[in-house]
């Protein structure tokens, strides 16, 4: 489905043979298809970049987009190190433009059932939250030589969501990630952490990209625990959805919540509205950064063994 905020101005890959299949697909004429990403920036008509590109190239490519004075919509992770990210933006606020990182789980039903859940219910104090997610990953050539591989690539969803359902910034980790003998991945593909929000409710989170078995939902699976009853994340019996469990064990499927736009078309409708309205949109690269933060954070924590404290910006 087309964005009906965006038209293409151009289209970008090292791949000559990706750029015409994908033009060719979307009525792109030869005049507007590029394998030079910087050639691209400096010739093209265009207001914004949608950079979809493997990790380690995140950095250069924005950097090159809004030094051409384009704004930008990133996918996760945002870069691989907090220093190139604060870079970004900095640049983008110098020169007015506006850098969002598509961390779309934001825009999914099933998270936002949950926020409005959370708001709504009524359950009680909160007491904790757990979340898991395990799947088994064929990661990319790039990915397997990644330092922080689970972390970066998919939890980096996942501790946004907390960050998002909360309102509230994580202060704390203590996390632990491991290897295995020839998983084939540089970085560990495993992760457990327990982190302390600012909103003091305590998260507890598992997961693994290799992980032989049931596949769970991207979103992972979810119990948030309060006072006189629990919310979940998950398929209690009825599909996968957000149900509330009291003390009389009744379960109940909460109506969905339906955005006009979901995953990657309600990142891009926001990504347009703020450059209508000129200002900083949800997950901007300036709020991405305290996300970032947990992530190095735990990254740090399993590596040195200790609780790490996060400051706060």
């Amino acid at each position: 489905m087309a964005s009906p905020d965006f038209a293409y101005a151009g289209l970008v890959d090292l791949d000559p043979i990706n750029v015409q299949t994908f033009a060719r697909d979307h009525g792109i004429p030869e005049k507007l298809q590029y394998t030079d990403y910087r050639k691209a920036f400096r010739e093209l008509d265009a207001d914004a970049a949608l950079i979809v590109a493997a990790s380690p190239a995140h950095y250069e490519i924005c950097k090159e987009a809004l030094e051409n004075g384009l704004h930008v919509l990133v996918e996760k992770p945002f870069t691989l190190s907090l220093s190139e990210a604060e870079e970004l933006v900095r640049l983008a606020q110098t020169n007015n433009k506006i850098i969002m990182v598509n961390q779309n789980y934001r825009f999914f039903s099933s998270v936002l059932t949950l926020k409005r859940a959370m708001r709504d219910e009524s359950p009680g104090k909160p007491r904790f939250i757990h979340g898991q997610f395990f799947c088994h990953h064929d990661g990319k050539p790039y990915q397997r030589e990644m330092e922080d591989y689970i972390l970066l690539e998919m939890s980096v969803h996942h501790i946004d969501m907390i960050r998002f359902l909360l309102d509230s910034d994580i202060v704390g980790v203590r996390g632990k990630s491991w290897n295995e003998p020839g998983s084939g991945y540089k970085g560990d593909p495993h992760i457990s952490a327990v982190y302390e929000t600012e909103a003091g409710i305590p998260v507890f989170y598992i997961s693994s990209l290799l992980a032989v078995g049931v596949p769970m939902p991207w979103e992972g699976v979810w119990r948030l625990q309060y006072e006189h009853a629990a919310l979940y994340l998950d398929d209690l019996g009825e599909g996968f959805g957000v149900y509330r469990v009291g003390a009389d064990q009744v379960k109940r499927k909460l109506p969905q919540v339906v955005p006009e736009r979901e995953s990657i078309h309600g990142s891009l409708a926001e990504f347009a509205r703020s450059i209508r309205e000129q200002r900083e949109p949800i997950a901007s690269g300036r709020d991405n950064l305290r996300t970032l933060d947990a992530l190095f954070a735990t990254s740090r924590s399993a590596k040195e063994g200790k609780e790490i404290r996060i400051p706060k910006r």
